[in-house]
Order: structure tokens, then C-alpha cells, then sequence
């Protein structure tokens, strides 16, 4: 089975720099267009099912993928960004804790009402375990449209890399997919 992960088209909190996490930040213009885009580079492709973090940055680019399928977008929880809580909506570089999160992950604690890494970690583990995993014998590609740091969270799940790896590869565009192969169980990077 294939797994394409697609982070979400553009907001106009991304081109701000602007910590996102739960906050439910619609696509811009741009990203609207790179989700048409995405849709027309994957029409080829035949998609069992089709899961998204039920944020409308995430969901909106799903179902533009989604159109003409016949396939109903899918929401889960456990797809949604890792929560900033008070951080959400401030610039990226402005606090120390938001700078850990992105250059220091091992001493990120987050602030009141956010996330941690390690809820993070269980919430991909869970999806990919109970979720992703179980669909092998069923379905033989899946789309799942999620958040920059979900798809990070479930990269460092399959490599079992250390948190201070966490964004140890180059960040991921917008419209940007990962793909992974999961055979008899097992995980594998494409």
C-alpha cells in the first residue's frame, strides 16, 4: 500500500511566518491554486481513501483533490497540527519558546494550552498503528492531507530518529507530499 502525505496549500499565516498550529487559518489565493494544481499532478492516481486534518486549510486541499473521485474526505483529530496554544498566531521568531519549537526541539516546552512533542509523537504513532496500518489488506493508496510538523512527527516515527532530528529535512511546500510504503506492516519511505 501507498501513502502519499500532503501538507495543505498556502495560508496567508505561512507567507506571515506566523505560528499556526490549531488555529483554523483558511488557504489564500495561492494556495487554493496550488491545491488545483496538486489535484491535476495526481488525477492519475487512484485513491482508496482519502483522509485530512479537519482544519480547512488541510480539508479544503483534500477535497479539491478529491473532486470528480467519488471518494468522501475523511476527517481526523488525530490529523490535526501540533497545538501552540498561546503561541498561535504570534511571529515565529518573537518568543523563545516558538524559536525551540523550530530550532531546538529537544528543549521545546510548549506554553500554556499547547502541545508537546511527545503528544505529537502519540498522535501519529496512533494513526499509523491503528489507523493507516489495518488498511493495508483493503486499500492500495491512500491520501492523507495534514499539517508541516504532523508529516515531520510521522517521519521521525518511521526513521525512529531522535528529537533533535525532528526538522533535520528541508521543510516541506506547500502542496508538498511524502510517500510511503507499508508492506505486511511495515513502514518504509519512499
Amino acid at each position: 500500500m501507498q501513502i502519499y502525505m500532503m501538507r495543505h496549500g498556502e495560508t496567508d499565516w505561512n507567507l506571515q511566518k506566523r505560528m499556526q498550529g490549531r488555529a483554523d487559518i483558511p488557504l489564500n489565493a495561492a494556495g487554493l491554486e496550488q491545491a488545483r494544481r496538486a489535484a491535476e499532478e495526481l488525477r492519475e492516481i487512484r485513491f482508496d481513501r482519502i483522509y485530512s486534518s479537519p482544519l480547512c486549510r488541510a480539508r479544503v486541499t483534500a477535497e479539491r483533490i478529491a473532486e470528480g473521485r467519488g471518494l468522501p474526505v475523511l476527517t481526523d483529530e488525530r490529523l490535526t497540527e501540533i497545538g501552540f496554544g498561546i503561541l498561535e498566531g504570534s511571529e515565529r521568531g518573537m518568543n523563545p519558546e516558538a524559536h525551540a519549537y523550530f530550532h531546538d526541539p529537544a528543549h521545546y516546552h510548549p506554553c500554556e494550552g499547547g502541545e508537546s512533542y511527545e503528544e505529537l509523537d502519540a498522535r501519529c504513532a496512533d494513526v499509523l498503528e491503528n489507523l493507516l496500518i489495518p488498511l493495508e489488506k483493503q486499500c492500495r493508496t491512500i491520501l492523507v492531507c495534514s499539517h508541516g510538523g504532523w508529516i515531520n512527527g510521522v517521519i521521525r516515527h518511521i526513521l525512529n530518529r531522535p528529537l533533535e532530528d525532528f526538522w533535520k529535512d528541508p521543510p516541506r511546500p506547500n502542496c508538498g507530499c511524502v510517500l510511503v510504503d507499508c508492506t505486511e506492516g511495515k513502514l518504509c519511505l519512499l
